[in-house]
């Protein structure tokens, strides 16, 4: 089913679909098992909480087209008794509390699997690990990375905390934004939508390093945000084609930015299909993630509720933050 052939009225059935848990073969056995100890009990009850909110949909769907065609037909006899000319600019105006009206079941629908299926899933990764609505990072100690970008207003979303080989990770989604002046009116402009991860080091880092996108060196070695940093040169070229490298301690730098780190994060950009910054700081690695998808969603609303998609795509966004964790060594004294 997709959104044509809902609105003309297709058939709202219950799908109980094969199963497509996805996941490496040396752990395909205990991902199936954490899902059908876990996860699988809450199915039928979610596909049958699916179901309703699409009849529920498809219902506030055609009463609300039949209100605003009233509205048009009222308000075209109305000018032409007036023999005035409408303004078609204000038949806008209901369009948008009836959208709001027709997607508060849906809403529910997705705000509920958020609170009962989600932390379910997280679980698999640890019993210290939670998701959660109002939990948000602090944003001083994002601050104190450089990496932010000028803006005015901060917008927090989906949380995670969890550890892994002893390394804290903490998960965020961040939202940006900014005023700005335009033809004599303000405007909210976004200057950064994404994800942002914050992964623990066991020993505080000597120095201060920030890997971030590439803008031409000199743009970025004039930036305010990096007062104090001096240029790192790195030796692999493709690496330096995407990113700019500065710190505070060049030794500490080159030893961190490993082949094998650069390659991992690169993967990871590649993986959230948006780009990627970074940076060493106290005791801390902050990874900054802009991507306009928010992670921790539902897939479509006209799938079955089986969440075997989401549990794959989120092990998979995990297995590549535990492989970065092992790849620093942070959850070891690095020796620096």
């Amino acid at each position: 089913m997709n959104i044509i052939s809902f609105i003309f009225g297709a058939p709202i059935k219950p799908s109980r679909q094969p199963k497509r848990l996805v996941a490496d073969s040396a752990e395909l056995d205990k991902f199936k098992t954490h899902y059908a100890e876990h996860i699988e009990p809450l199915t039928r009850k979610f596909e049958n909480r699916r179901v309703a909110c699409l009849k529920a949909l498809r219902q506030r769907i055609y009463m609300s087209l039949a209100m605003f065609a009233s509205v048009v037909v009222i308000a075209m006899l109305y000018a032409a008794r007036q023999y005035v000319e409408m303004p078609w600019i204000f038949l806008a105006v209901p369009i948008i509390p009836l959208v709001w009206w027709c997607s508060r079941p849906i809403k529910r629908y997705r705000n509920d699997v958020k609170e009962q299926v989600f932390p379910k899933i997280f679980r698999y990764f640890g019993d210290d690990f939670i998701f959660s609505h109002t939990h948000t990072m602090s944003i001083s100690t994002l601050k104190r990375s450089k990496l932010l970008p000028s803006y005015d207003d901060a917008h927090f979303d989906d949380y995670v905390q969890g550890s892994h080989n002893g390394v804290e990770i903490v998960i965020n989604e961040l939202q940006l934004t900014k005023e700005v002046r335009r033809d004599k009116r303000t405007e909210t402009e976004t200057v950064f939508r994404g994800v942002m991860v914050q992964l623990s080091s066991h020993k505080a880092f000597k120095g201060h390093t920030v890997v971030v996108k590439s803008r031409g060196g000199l743009i970025n070695f004039l930036s305010s945000s990096f007062k104090n940093l001096s240029r790192v040169k790195l030796e692999d070229p493709r690496f330096e084609k995407q990113f700019d490298v500065f710190s505070t301690d060049q030794i500490e730098a080159r030893y961190l930015l490993t082949v094998g780190f650069m390659e991992r994060l690169q993967s990871l950009a590649s993986m959230f299909a948006g780009k990627i910054q970074c940076a060493f700081y106290e005791n801390k690695l902050l990874i900054m993630l802009a991507s306009r998808e928010n992670r921790f969603e539902l897939g479509s609303i006209f799938n079955g509720a089986t969440f075997e998609y989401e549990f794959s795509q989120i092990n998979r966004e995990m297995k590549q933050l535990f492989a970065m964790i092992e790849v620093l060594k942070l959850d070891q004294d690095i020796g620096l």
